[in-house]
């Protein structure tokens, strides 16, 4: 992985946007390995799932008004692939977390989003049937319910991510004032339309091996990926050690 120092300039960027994109962040041998990693993760969830007719606990998938069976995100990963914990613990990701937390940064979270629908039906499974979009949300709202101070998302793109796969929305600014939230069926508690208007958004389109950096208090969102390709992202949060 690239490793880079952080300036006092991107940092104080990155506090008043909320977000920072690196390019080319991981270099082809490693971006391999993960989507190798990602691939065998999958394996090991998805078709589990489907050969036990059992949802596996790591796996998040809902049904899409097609009927089509989901699958969102497998969480955690970081034990089912080294490659997942080569990436985690790489001095590159803990210097550049620990610069933006500005104290030294510990892991707390590992997931990969997948956004990619089934071929297999799966009738058995008695899922929610929700869209593709990803509604805006805050990550902090599930993060101080479970005890945790400031937490910062990395997400390492695998896949080519335009907007047409879904890239990520977000909000600059938005992680520095109170954000309503209400509560939904399936989805958590989302972002009110009025604190977070959609001509306001952030659309960050990145190729593969770009890192995205996020402030976990920042409101973001996600659409469908229509593209047929794979949209895989290794979704880390960090927080300080101390926590």
């Amino acid at each position: 992985m690239r490793s880079l120092s952080i300036s006092s300039f991107t940092r104080s960027r990155f506090q008043r946007d909320g977000y920072l994109v690196i390019n080319e962040f991981v270099d082809h041998d490693m971006l391999a390995r993960l989507r190798a990693a990602a691939d065998l993760a999958f394996q090991q969830v998805v078709d589990a799932t489907l050969a036990a007719r059992a949802t596996h606990p790591r796996l998040t998938w809902w049904r899409l008004p097609d009927g089509q069976p989901y699958v969102f995100k497998i969480k955690p990963v970081l034990d089912l692939a080294a490659a997942f914990t080569e990436a985690t613990l790489s001095d590159a990701l803990r210097s550049l977390t620990s610069a933006i937390l500005g104290v030294d940064a510990v892991l707390m979270e590992d997931k990969v989003t997948y956004k990619t629908a089934l071929t297999d039906e799966a009738r058995w499974a008695d899922l929610p049937v929700l869209g593709e979009d990803v509604r805006k949300h805050s990550d902090a709202a599930y993060f101080t319910a479970r005890g945790f101070g400031r937490v910062v998302t990395v997400a390492l793109c695998l896949d080519d991510c335009p907007a047409a796969a879904g890239a990520l929305r977000v909000w600059p600014g938005s992680h520095e004032r109170p954000i309503r939230h209400e509560p939904t069926r399936n989805q958590g508690p989302v972002v009110v339309d009025e604190d977070a208007p959609e001509e306001q958004a952030v659309t960050l389109e990145a190729a593969a091996g770009t890192l995205l950096a996020w402030d976990a208090a920042l409101v973001h969102a996600s659409g469908p990926n229509s593209t047929g390709k794979p949209r895989r992202l290794l979704v880390l949060g960090y927080t300080a050690s101390s926590a």
